[in-house]
């Protein structure tokens, strides 16, 4: 029996599931709807709860405890995706007009999640007649104090307290805290897009999905095959809604996860489906400047783990569009351990980096049909300082005129 991995979307082998945990097919059913289960060719693989997930467990065990007394050792969590998860509780308890609780985030099979493990906290009391959040210590912020904490997460917590506001007619305040999130935070990312004090809270669909090159090919090859216009590539759930809401098919927009290596080999090359080969001669590339950037000076997989070149390709493009001054500066605040983005937003005018962003897309179209045979279209798209900058390539306006 296959049933449809509902983040990965496509088909799961249940017997394998069941075969591998050692558990009987109900169970093994169970595990794959939910997401909590998935496949990476004869290998099963755990996913976990996202620190999203933690966070919204731990805020339901104390609304749970501050409204009703009760002090639960486990919570059953409504996901994005739309599954119901349970999380174990580590603490649960009344003090003095609020509820704390706390939950401890849970492993996975993907092996660079260094969030596994630390505890993520929740301080609860009535306030008002709505859903109220604020971002405790050891929670990351960006430069501006912005807390980074998502919007789905926020979405998802709120979703899952509504039902206790309604039943006793209040408001909650929620108060996240993760008391080993500023030293936790050393080993990940977090610095390099402006993100200080702590760890972000995040989860598009509530559940870290292991990542490995057999998945992620077998998760392109899939997406792809159900493409019937020209594949859009993005790099994440934030590209991902950017592309839909341009009118681009869902089903023509597939997660290349910044792989652009992987992706482009598949395209190019064609994929093999039970009735034959799919084959595109154009492709269209949807990303943010980070992406874009190490894309436009040829670096094809652009996880951070392998190559970074973002500064050295927006120095240069910053020269190409004649602002030499910038280009110097870029390479000071580079050396002092700023970020891209922040640059980009604080430091470059409007019109430049309209101009270095055409300057990206174009070089994107380039490569991709030199190195990769195949028509492209490429679109930038930033969050500026006076809201949402998009800029296209000729390519892209190319593409999407032939529909």
């Amino acid at each position: 029996m296959m049933v449809t991995d509902p983040i990965r979307r496509y088909p799961v082998p249940v017997e394998l599931v069941a075969r591998r945990l050692g558990v009987d097919l109900p169970t093994a059913e169970y595990l794959v709807r939910a997401g909590l289960v998935t496949t990476d060719g004869a290998r099963v693989l755990r996913r976990g709860p996202t620190t999203g997930t933690c966070a919204t467990a731990a805020a339901k065990a104390a609304s749970i405890a501050l409204l009703e007394g009760r002090e639960p050792r486990a919570v059953r969590v409504r996901l994005p995706i739309g599954t119901m998860i349970g999380v174990r509780v580590e603490r649960a308890r009344r003090v003095e007009g609020e509820a704390v609780a706390s939950v401890v985030k849970p492993g996975n099979d993907d092996q660079v999640d260094v969030t596994v493990g630390v505890e993520i906290v929740a301080r609860v009391r009535v306030s008002g007649d709505g859903f109220e959040f604020v971002a405790g210590r050891g929670v990351g912020r960006f430069e501006d104090g912005r807390p980074a904490v998502s919007k789905h997460v926020l979405s998802q917590m709120e979703d899952n307290l509504r039902y206790l506001m309604r039943a006793y007619g209040v408001g909650l305040r929620v108060k996240i805290e993760v008391p080993e999130g500023e030293e936790r935070a050393k080993k990940t990312l977090a610095h390099r897009h402006g993100i200080e004090g702590g760890i972000s809270i995040l989860g598009v669909k509530g559940l870290v999905d292991p990542n490995s090159e057999e998945a992620l090919l077998r998760t392109m090859m899939y997406d792809l095959a159900r493409v019937e216009g020209v594949p859009c590539l993005v790099t994440g759930y934030r590209t991902l809604d950017r592309a839909v809401a341009l009118g681009i098919p869902e089903s023509d927009v597939v997660n290349c996860h910044g792989r652009y290596d992987m992706a482009f080999e598949l395209i190019s090359e064609g994929v093999p489906t039970e009735d034959g080969v799919v084959r595109f001669d154009s492709v269209l590339v949807l990303g943010m400047p980070g992406k874009l950037l190490k894309l436009a000076a040829g670096v094809y997989n652009t996880h951070a783990r392998v190559a970074d070149a973002r500064w050295e390709s927006l120095v240069a493009r910053l020269v190409e569009v004649g602002r030499v001054d910038l280009a110097e500066r870029a390479v000071e605040v580079s050396e002092s351990g700023g970020t891209v983005s922040g640059f980009l937003r604080e430091e470059v005018p409007g019109d430049v980096r309209v101009e270095v962003f055409r300057r990206v897309c174009e070089l994107v179209e380039r490569r991709v049909e030199e190195d990769h045979g195949l028509r492209c279209g490429c679109a930038l798209y930033f969050r500026g300082p006076d809201g949402e900058e998009f800029v296209e390539g000729e390519g892209w306006r190319r593409l999407m005129e032939e529909g």
